[in-house]
């Protein structure tokens, strides 16, 4: 029986992932990846109390004696979770972003329990959220992008969330780290990190550290339009200053107010993986540019290449469907599956 014994959380796209890998790799430490052991306690409760009946939500009655079943039931698979690692007898956790939110009860359950929190500045979530949106398929789930107000709005609250539940707490039980102290001092923060769980750096710290490679910054994959609207987001400019993150440059650019179509002609005249930015930046609003759909699915070995695949489904424009097509020929489809699949006719026979 191992119960978690740290829950590492942060917002989104704040490095929750990397750090749990990291951490991972030490001798006695296993954190899985998004169990979701809260979920799965009070999932094994409403179960029990409701007679196994699969029709249970939140308003479903929770006994204590099926809480202590459904803790029970997570203890058993922190304890596979560590044999299936090599590490029986060690300390087993759980990295899950939405825990910001979930702390007060994860407290409940689990009273002896440490919060490990990873903060990173708002605009790199942002950045690194529409980056993942368009490259990473398991986190698109339709044809457009969030907005920046969304995402950065979220951000804030998962962030003061797991801050005001943090404060509650004695120093010995919750954690906050930066992920750009992270980059900068992997070694360091990583001890510091583990010094808070009880443990020692073993033989692969080193290693650990090494591990560590940096998301590009906000300064490099942001545009001015998508500051200014991360800066008209009250709540994220303002925890962001509290942080102590720098203000953004106010200084007007050159590609402000670039619609589009404008994104798609910017990426032709520039070719190449900076092309292929203009166009990610073109397909990124409801109004997407159906010039820069093409020009990315001409590049097929792209992951980005996936999301214009994925917004010309529903567009009526022989261009972008015949550009589809080629663009599954390009990934294995057979020709005439690849135009058919796409709506081009075939050509014609002699």
């Amino acid at each position: 029986m191992s119960p978690p014994e740290v829950f590492v959380m942060g917002a989104g796209r704040s490095g929750t992932s990397i750090l749990q890998s990291l951490l991972s790799m030490h001798g006695r430490l296993a954190i899985s990846h998004e169990l979701r052991v809260l979920e799965l306690a009070v999932l094994t409760c409403a179960l029990i109390d409701n007679a196994g009946s699969p029709a249970i939500d939140e308003t479903a009655p929770k006994s204590g004696f099926g809480l202590e079943l459904g803790k029970a039931y997570v203890s058993l698979l922190g304890a596979e979770q560590l044999q299936a690692a090599g590490k029986s007898g060690g300390v087993y956790g759980d990295k899950y972003p939405p825990y910001c939110d979930q702390m007060a009860h994860l407290e409940r359950l689990w009273p002896a329990a440490k919060f490990v929190h990873i903060v990173r500045d708002g605009r790199d979530v942002v950045a690194s959220a529409l980056q993942a949106y368009v490259v990473d398929r398991g986190w698109r789930r339709a044809a457009e992008t969030p907005s920046v107000t969304a995402i950065a709005t979220s951000w804030a609250r998962q962030v003061r969330s797991a801050r005001a539940c943090g404060a509650r707490l004695p120093s010995a039980r919750y954690h906050e780290l930066r992920y750009e102290q992270l980059c900068a001092d992997a070694a360091g923060v990583l001890g510091s990190v583990l010094r808070f769980l009880g443990l020692s750096p073993d033989e692969k710290h080193a290693e650990m550290a090494k591990r560590m490679r940096p998301g590009r910054a906000w300064r490099e994959t942001l545009e001015r339009d998508e500051l200014d609207e991360f800066e008209a987001c009250a709540e994220a400019r303002t925890l962001n200053a509290e942080l102590g993150y720098e203000p953004t440059p106010s200084e007007p650019a050159a590609r402000r107010g670039l619609g589009p179509d404008d994104w798609a002609v910017l990426g032709r005249e520039r070719g190449g993986s900076a092309a292929l930015a203009c166009f990610v930046r073109g397909m990124r609003t409801p109004n997407k540019s159906l010039a820069a759909i093409v020009g990315a699915l001409e590049q097929p070995s792209r992951a980005e290449s996936l999301f214009a695949a994925f917004s010309v489904r529903t567009l009526d424009d022989s261009a972008a469907r015949a550009a589809f097509a080629t663009w599954m020929q390009a990934r294995g489809l057979d020709a005439a599956a690849a135009r058919a699949v796409a709506g081009v006719a075939s050509e014609a026979r002699p």
